[in-house]
């Protein structure tokens, strides 16, 4: 048996190698854009969940643990790997931008031949374009992340609009591919716009979404009653209008009037070996 566990910056997963996943809210990057570190109470819940992902593959033949944008940002994130060595004796991969990307493409649901990969994270956001689906010939990572954009804009959902067409400009020339986008902020405006009571991961594979539906999620997404419009969203309510702004300024900066999102990425990909 095999597992995986991928700190992130917003959320914490496990992926097991017998269909079992499992994730929790830590926001570990809360507050990184003004303090430079790691969130202390996002360190103690993301240390408790790794500590119990870990005792529930106690018996596993191997467990690879990798972090991403907020670890290999945050000036105590040595520190804190140090920290997650200590208490469950596994060493924490971080990876680059140019890493994760990778994984990216490699582990999301996608059409076959071209195709361009968005990985919406908490800390990041990066962009992968593929002629052939496997192999690489665009890749960036931006600090575009759900939980930096709350940091920065508290609440002020009117400038990140006004801003974000010039925060997606920084991805310059992008093949102009079909859109997948990977990531738990899309999968739940997905689940949101299917109207999900139970989060079905088959239904988010594939789910196909237009910019003006996106859009039109907006308000709903504001509201300070989402978890009552949408309770499937609640756990993310804070960051995921954010999410649906800096990707309905991606969509119209790179011509797209449509998406497809995926359940499965970088997760699914370390699971599967792509870390060897």
């Amino acid at each position: 048996m095999r597992a995986a566990i991928d700190i992130g910056s917003n959320s914490v997963r496990l992926a097991r190698s017998d269909g079992k996943v499992f994730s929790e809210i830590t926001k570990l990057a809360d507050g990184i854009e003004s303090t430079g570190t790691l969130s202390p109470v996002g360190v103690r819940a993301t240390l408790a969940a790794i500590s119990r992902y870990v005792s529930m593959c106690a018996d596993f033949d191997r467990i690879d643990v990798f972090a991403t944008e907020a670890v290999r940002r945050a000036k105590d994130g040595d520190a804190f790997c140090a920290e997650v060595l200590r208490e469950t004796n596994l060493s924490v991969r971080v990876l680059s931008g140019e890493d994760e990307a990778r994984l990216a493409l490699f582990g999301a649901v996608k059409p076959n031949g071209k195709v361009c990969v968005c990985d919406l994270g908490g800390g990041s956001m990066e962009l992968i374009s593929s002629r052939d689906g496997k192999n690489p010939n665009y890749i960036k990572s931006l600090p575009l992340g759900v939980v930096v954009l709350k940091n920065r804009y508290k609440g002020d959902f009117r400038r990140a609009i006004d801003e974000a067409p010039d925060l997606v400009k920084e991805y310059g020339k992008v093949p102009a591919h079909p859109l997948v986008i990977i990531g738990g902020s899309v999968c739940s405006i997905a689940a949101g716009f299917l109207n999900m009571t139970v989060y079905d991961k088959n239904r988010i594979n594939g789910a196909c979404m237009t910019a003006a539906e996106l859009d039109g999620m907006l308000p709903m997404l504001m509201s300070k009653d989402l978890s009552v419009f949408r309770p499937i969203c609640a756990k993310r309510a804070d960051t995921l209008p954010y999410g649906a702004i800096i990707l309905g300024a991606l969509l119209n900066y790179l011509g797209l009037d449509r998406f497809t999102v995926s359940d499965s990425g970088n997760l699914d990909a370390a699971l599967n070996g792509a870390l060897d």
